[in-house]
């Protein structure tokens, strides 16, 4: 993919970058918060310190008083208790908080995770009527339950409270719960509100320790799933997300627990930094993996165990596990991109709409994800199966899926999700309305120009610029992700240092120099470029970002290529 390169304007009031001195930040990197709006000192002040303080009072959350009392009642007569979380990591490390801390805290507690395949998303009549059978009288809704007006009704019927614990778009009618804990909700106190499902279960724990008068080291135990979770669902990390996520990462680094131990250890990330690219793209995709083909009762196990050895034997189940999965994926990826590429007309087509019989309901929402990547337009994939669709849409930023979905709710079984994703149910039969409706919908609200695939350039530099202070500096503002994603920096002028080649799967490997400085690149699937770039000399225009790269002991600082422009060739 080739973009347009959006280069930022200048600061024209310099003086306002002196609220940075106190921390000796590059001046690059001051006016690329700057303009990210820390700009105040009480939000520099937090947004450096990261500190577990800054995270609000819980009981600032609606309801939070309702769950703590009707937990502690559990307890107090020994109520059976039921957590009930989503197949996806943002799940299952809000469902093992949850369970591993009322284990601990002397609570009759069990775990329930749906099957993708028979279940489903979400709180189920049939999940419910388990809970029956394990005599359960409470039921903690963790990562879903805010649309399951009909089976919490259900619940409450057979006598069994349910506590929602969710940060999902709600619907105009809210479920009868015994406490709804969901800062979207309508008139939400809750100055926070782009919490991960595991983040809800973290703010419960929180309250639950503070009410009990327990240290807050028992929560904090707690932040290193928070953190796998958080950063897995792609939420913003800003606020109190940034706080749990860098916390949580430091954990981890310091001192796994054996499960997270486990997965980082057959992923060869034991020696490397642990950053939210790690987590995102080593464990994360291994905890999602039996979620997507089996059952994710087994990541729960893991992430729960005291015992490295039985954390090995699962991590070697989800290995394998995920290995399927990515061959499944694969195989739904070049389907799906044949059929946009000799099917459908990409330049007057806003939404992509593709079903197809025999794809793994497990993986479409991944292979959205890369559709989406590939085309630069919102992708919906559905699995047809006997009549009836499972699908999974992303969405970009300029474009929200969950607000077209409920326009053309009358089309569904059932969805939900929230702007950037959202999952769905739906006869195969309405597939055809849904790809009209949705991109009439489109016209609407997302203009064709939008389209075009551009790349926002943080700060034009020089190599010359790259110094101790400068790298220092990068990293303080880490963790990166959705709301601080890490600086995308441009520099002109370069040549080709020695030889560039193709390494793995269409990877550029290269060096650039500029002036007398030599930086080291790779260009992930950009092998393409090879050819371009013979015959440049010093006319060469890249976009990267740059990371550490360690090998044999070594460290060394290395471009990682969005884009590539040879000024003369356009």
């Amino acid at each position: 993919m080739r973009y347009s390169w959006v280069l930022p304007e200048r600061i024209k009031d310099t003086s306002t970058l002196n609220i940075y001195k106190k921390y000796n930040l590059h001046p690059i990197l001051a006016e690329i918060i700057y303009k990210r709006k820390i700009d105040s000192p009480e939000k520099i002040e937090a947004y450096f310190s990261s500190s577990i303080s800054h995270l609000y009072d819980p009981f600032l959350m609606a309801d939070m008083e309702k769950a703590v009392n009707r937990i502690i009642k559990a307890m107090q007569v020994g109520e059976n208790i039921l957590i009930y979380g989503d197949y996806d990591v943002d799940g299952v490390t809000g469902v093992s908080i949850l369970y591993d801390a009322l284990f601990k805290l002397g609570g009759k507690v069990s775990f329930f995770i749906p099957s993708r395949f028979h279940e489903g998303y979400g709180l189920s009549i049939e999940g419910i009527k388990t809970a029956q059978k394990r005599n359960v009288s409470l039921i903690i809704a963790v990562d879903c339950g805010i649309t399951a007006i009909k089976e919490i009704k259900y619940a409450l019927d057979q006598n069994i409270d349910t506590i929602i614990c969710d940060h999902h778009e709600p619907l105009k009618e809210l479920p009868q719960a015994a406490a709804i804990l969901d800062p979207k909700v309508k008139n939400a106190p809750y100055p926070f509100k782009e919490l991960a499902g595991c983040g809800m279960a973290f703010k419960l724990l929180q309250a639950l320790v503070k009410r009990l008068k327990l240290k807050e080291e028992f929560a904090a135990q707690y932040l290193d799933m928070v953190a796998l979770g958080t950063a897995a669902d792609i939420v913003q990390l800003v606020d109190e997300n940034r706080v749990l996520v860098k916390k949580g990462l430091e954990l981890i680094a310091d001192k796994p627990r054996p499960g997270i131990f486990a997965l980082l250890e057959l992923s060869g990330m034991l020696e490397k930094d642990i950053t939210v690219s790690s987590v995102v793209f080593t464990v994360a995709p291994r905890v999602n993996a039996v979620g997507r083909i089996s059952n994710a009762k087994k990541a729960v196990h893991l992430l729960t165990t005291k015992s490295l050895q039985q954390a090995r034997n699962i991590a070697r189940i989800l290995e394998k596990e995920n290995q399927t999965r990515k061959s499944f994926d694969e195989q739904t990826f070049l389907e799906a991109q044949d059929m946009v590429d000799n099917d459908i007309d990409i330049e007057n087509k806003r939404i992509l709409v593709l079903a197809k019989d025999g794809w793994h309901p497990g993986v479409v929402g991944i292979v959205a994800s890369r559709i989406l990547e590939k085309y630069n337009r919102p992708a919906v994939l559905i699995s047809l199966n006997n009549g009836m669709g499972r699908g999974s849409a992303r969405s970009t930023s300029n474009f929200d899926i969950y607000a077209a979905f409920n326009k053309l709710q009358h089309l569904f079984t059932s969805y939900g999700g929230h702007q950037f994703a959202a999952g769905l149910t739906i006869s195969e039969e309405n597939v055809k309305a849904l790809d009209i409706e949705i991109n009439e919908y489109a016209e609407e609200y997302l203009r064709i120009e939008e389209l075009v695939s551009k790349l926002d350039i943080d700060a034009v530099v020089s190599f010359d610029q790259f110094n101790a202070s400068f790298f220092n500096g990068l990293k303080t503002l880490a963790p990166f992700g959705p709301g601080n994603m890490r600086p995308v920096f441009a520099s002109y002028n370069l040549s080709v240092y020695g030889r560039p080649a193709i390494v793995g799967s269409n990877h550029l490997k290269i060096k650039f120099k500029q002036n007398s400085v030599v930086l080291d690149a790779i260009g992930y699937n950009l092998g393409d470029s090879i050819d371009m770039l013979k015959g440049a000399e010093d006319n060469i225009a890249c976009a990267y970002v740059l990371e550490e790269s360690r090998w044999s002991g070594q460290t060394t600082i290395q471009m990682i290529i969005k884009d590539i422009k040879v000024e003369n060739n356009g």
